[in-house]
């Protein structure tokens, strides 16, 4: 039978309704539920994916990624897994950072504690908490805004909490160091007024209670932070200190004005006799000692070169001072009294004290020059002094020709006067014949080494003006010789044995009636003259230093005032028409003090080798003029000098001279000037 359309439909659907039985069982049993859903497994994609997502660590999520099977996944699956990957480390860091930083800000805190901030040390620690809690919020980046919010407020409320703890710790302190302060005020006061009490004070005394009533006064007003009743007392105390101190001013100053008086008395009588006594130079003590001057002459030299009593060898006396019919005196160098330098000049002070002719005193500056490094000491070169170095080894025979005092220097020469005498040992068990002394020579170290002429005598060192003399023959006597330790070393050339010099001088007789002063130049050396100076054009500017002696004697309630001085000294010189001017200024007086005096070095002429004299016949020519506060005294006294060593352009590069000059009939001044040209 031939199976139509219909009949196979229906076929079909029974087939369909019977595979159905067969899947879900024959019966039903009344149970008219649908079938469970069967999920697809999830791929290997799928599943590497939800892993890394539900991942709580790096390592963890990591993990998960390294066990994805990448031959099951396709290329587009792999980035996304690696994107997925990178996005979760990322949100899993910045959960650990907020995690630390959270932390951190619970721990800083946690630290703060104002609880009590009744010490310094306590606000100390609130207040590095405070600063650790800043620190921890300025980290906090990771932190919400609304987490921060807490902490800010905790810090806030600790900031005021510490600042007012410390404004009354600070105000405490100021009070006790305010105390303390009037306190010790107030027993300095105490003491300095029990000082004055009981006879006439000082002017320490005076000085000390002023001073501690005016650090009492600046205590109480220092004391902001102390209430009045407190400070009342100290006030009291300062009010009442006042009257105690002005009765001892007060019996100070009638003490003082005896002591002025007493002084003033003691300079009149000091002033009427300098002022009787200074006069201009009027020649020079060329003579040695022993030859007189004219009758009215008073002169003095500087590094004059003579033959004293007992000797054949010239040597320098310093400096001579020669009075009228009076023998010349030599003045020796007072090494403990330092002069200080004038103007670039040196200074020094000679004195000398005869039997039964007072005391004389000058006082001499000169423009030395600094000494030079010389040859080597082996070189040979026997130089402009006949210095003689003749041996490569070092050693110098120091015969007559090359016994140069300046140049003999050893700590065991050292001696004020007279002679040292070195001798062999006593027993000489070695039989030595030959004493050695570490010392040097022009400069350079070494060793002396004497063969005494009579053993038993030794050798002998003598003092001289300007250093040591080595005895060669007589008592004491021998051979002097000098090695040098390392025969390379240079030698320290001469001290500068040309140079100009000025000075004043002073003799006071010896009971002290009646004193002769007066002021001088002088060369050491041969300083060349001055040469063709009237070819010369232009002018030139001289500067330096002056010095003297000066008196101001009144017998009618005028100024006495007496003593040396020094000033500076300033020369103009026009070449042209061959004359010179000078201003004395800038006085300091025998005091210290400065004094408002000028003296005008009037007009003179230069002549061709630098002389400096009376220009024509003109009175007022070579003329002084003092001047004292503003005053100008009469034209009087003199002035004279010389300008000398013209320099390769042929001007001079130096001058001295001397001036008296007079202040109406009170006032006598006597100097004398070294210039330098600018």
């Amino acid at each position: 039978m031939k199976k139509t359309k219909l009949t196979r439909s229906l076929l079909a659907a029974v087939s369909i309704v019977a595979l159905s039985a067969v899947m879900y069982g024959c019966t039903h049993d009344g149970d008219d539920s649908p079938p469970p859903v069967v999920e697809p497994e999830p791929t290997a994609y799928e599943a590497g994916k939800a892993a890394i997502m539900a991942a709580t660590t790096e390592e963890a999520a990591q993990a998960a990624y390294d066990a994805v099977d990448q031959t099951e996944i396709s290329g587009q699956e792999a980035a996304s897994l690696q994107a997925a990957l990178a996005s979760q480390l990322m949100a899993l860091d910045t959960a650990a950072r907020e995690a630390a930083q959270k932390m951190a800000l619970m721990t800083a805190a946690g630290m703060i504690d104002t609880s009590d901030l009744s010490t310094q040390e306590a606000v100390d620690a609130a207040r590095a908490a405070i600063v650790m809690l800043r620190g921890a919020l300025a980290a906090a980046a990771d932190v919400s805004d609304a987490d921060r919010a807490m902490y800010m407020s905790m810090l806030d409320d600790a900031v005021m909490a510490v600042d007012a703890a410390q404004g009354g710790i600070d105000t405490a302190t100021r009070r006790m160091n305010q105390m303390t302060a009037l306190s010790g005020a107030s027993d300095t006061l105490q003491a300095a007024l029990a000082a004055l009490s009981g006879s006439t004070p000082t002017q320490a005394q005076l000085d000390a209670a002023n001073n501690a009533l005016a650090a009492l006064n600046t205590a109480i007003a220092d004391g902001a932070d102390l209430t009045d009743d407190e400070k009342a007392r100290y006030q009291h105390e300062a009010d009442n200190a006042a009257a105690p101190i002005n009765m001892a001013q007060m019996a100070f100053d009638e003490d003082e004005d005896e002591d002025e008086k007493a002084a003033n008395a003691a300079m009149a009588i000091t002033a009427a006799k300098l002022h009787k006594g200074i006069a201009p130079q009027t020649s020079t003590a060329d003579a040695a000692p022993g030859t007189a001057l004219q009758a009215g002459e008073r002169a003095a030299d500087y590094n004059n070169v003579d033959t004293p009593s007992g000797t054949t060898a010239a040597v320098d006396t310093n400096i001579n001072v020669g009075i009228g019919t009076a023998e010349v005196v030599a003045l020796t160098e007072d090494k403990k009294t330092m002069v200080a330098d004038l103007h670039g000049w040196e200074g020094k002070r000679y004195t000398a004290e005869p039997d039964d002719d007072g005391m004389y005193e000058a006082v001499v500056y000169s423009n030395v020059g600094e000494p030079t490094m010389g040859a080597k000491f082996n070189s040979g070169d026997t130089g402009e002094n006949n210095v003689g170095f003749a041996t490569t080894d070092g050693t110098l025979a120091l015969a007559d020709a090359t016994n140069l005092a300046a140049r003999i220097a050893s700590p065991s020469f050292d001696h004020s006067a007279g002679y040292k005498t070195f001798k062999l040992p006593e027993n000489n068990p070695s039989g030595s014949t030959m004493i050695p002394i570490s010392g040097s020579y022009y400069g350079v170290a070494g060793t002396y080494s004497c063969t005494p002429t009579v053993p038993a005598d030794g050798c002998r060192v003598n003092r001289a003006a300007d250093g040591y003399t080595l005895a060669l023959t007589g008592t004491g006597g021998g051979t002097w010789t000098f090695k040098a330790t390392n025969p390379e070393a240079r030698v320290t050339e001469m001290p500068d044995a040309i140079y100009a010099s000025y000075g004043w001088w002073i003799h006071k007789s010896a009971d002290d009636s009646t004193y002769t002063a007066s002021a001088f130049v002088d060369d050491k050396g041969n300083v060349p003259d001055a040469a063709d100076l009237d070819t010369l054009q232009g002018s030139a500017t001289y500067m330096g230093g002056a010095a003297g002696k000066y008196a101001l004697s009144s017998s009618t309630g005028g100024t006495n005032d007496a003593g040396h001085f020094t000033a500076r000294a300033t020369l103009e010189a026009d070449f042209s028409d061959n004359s010179i001017t000078g201003t004395i200024d800038q006085f300091m007086g025998a005091d210290g003090m400065s004094r408002d005096w000028s003296v005008e070095l009037k007009e003179a002429a230069v002549a061709a080798t630098g002389g400096i004299t009376r220009a024509g016949t003109d009175q007022e020519n070579n003329d002084t003029v003092w001047t004292i506060g503003g005053t100008a005294g009469a034209a009087s006294g003199e002035w004279s000098g010389s300008l000398q060593d013209s320099g390769d352009d042929g001007v001079p590069k130096v001058g001295t001279g001397t001036f008296y000059t007079e202040y109406g009939s009170e006032g006598r001044m006597v100097g004398a000037f070294g210039v330098n040209k600018q």
